[in-house]
């Protein structure tokens, strides 16, 4: 696990957050606090909100009410553009790559930092070995969980502080999914702090943190993954 801990100074915080689609109201209210170094994993049943709750704090989606608050300053209204520029990168549900380029081109695309190439690939191929030997290969023609890697290689390129990760389980075996938390977990470890919205629970709860457990637009319960493992089933059940 990482060194994330409930009693470091939080680099996000979600006060009394409200958001919906029209007059359907989504999120009720929602609080959290992810620390700094954490990897905090944010579970709950289909439709408890977990993507409206990323797409407000990545700036995709505007919270009706409520403070959203990035190292420790207000950003209620900030452009997505704005927040990745302080550190914060949302790889979205469904993956986060340009089929039709290759993986150095993808690559390429995640240089506008003004990060070299040279060192994107090297940190790159360091972490994910596997898409070295596919770099020239069309991103559409990866497997799942290399269409991941990359995914998630791309927004790792920005060097960011804050990385939000939305399903990365999606239709990947449980064996692919097992190795990309191992990842994910080795990037926590060297300081970035990670946000995952996941429907394997217990799985991410072996490498997390803390966690908190959304249920109908409202977090029910926040702590220490023994604690949410506890709660997890009759939320699942009573949806």
């Amino acid at each position: 696990m990482t060194a994330g801990r409930p009693d470091r100074p939080p680099l996000l915080e979600l006060r009394g957050v409200r958001a919906g689609y029209g007059e359907v109201e989504v999120l009720h209210g929602v609080d959290l606090v992810v620390p700094e170094r954490c990897l905090f994993a944010l579970l709950g049943p289909n439709g408890a909100g977990k993507t409206t709750t990323l797409s407000v704090i990545a700036g995709l989606h505007r919270a009706t009410d409520g403070d959203v608050v990035l190292a420790g300053r207000r950003v209620n209204g900030a452009t997505a553009d704005q927040l990745a520029r302080r550190g914060l990168c949302l790889v979205p549900e469904g993956r986060g790559i340009f089929p039709n380029l290759t993986v150095r081109e993808n690559l390429l695309m995640a240089t506008h930092t003004g990060s070299p190439i040279a060192d994107v690939e090297a940190r790159t191929f360091a972490r994910f070995p596997r898409l070295r030997d596919r770099r020239g290969q069309l991103a559409g023609t990866l497997s799942g969980g290399e269409q991941q890697m990359l995914a998630m290689a791309r927004g790792l390129a920005t060097d960011p502080a804050l990385l939000l990760l939305d399903e990365l389980s999606m239709g990947l075996a449980p064996i692919l999914v097992e190795e990309l938390y191992g990842l994910v977990a080795e990037v926590a470890a060297e300081g970035v702090s990670i946000v995952v919205v996941e429907q394997f629970a217990r799985m991410v709860l072996g490498v997390a943190d803390r966690a908190a457990l959304m249920v109908r637009g409202r977090v029910e319960a926040q702590g220490g993954p023994a604690e949410i493992e506890g709660a997890l089933s009759g939320a699942y059940l009573g949806q």
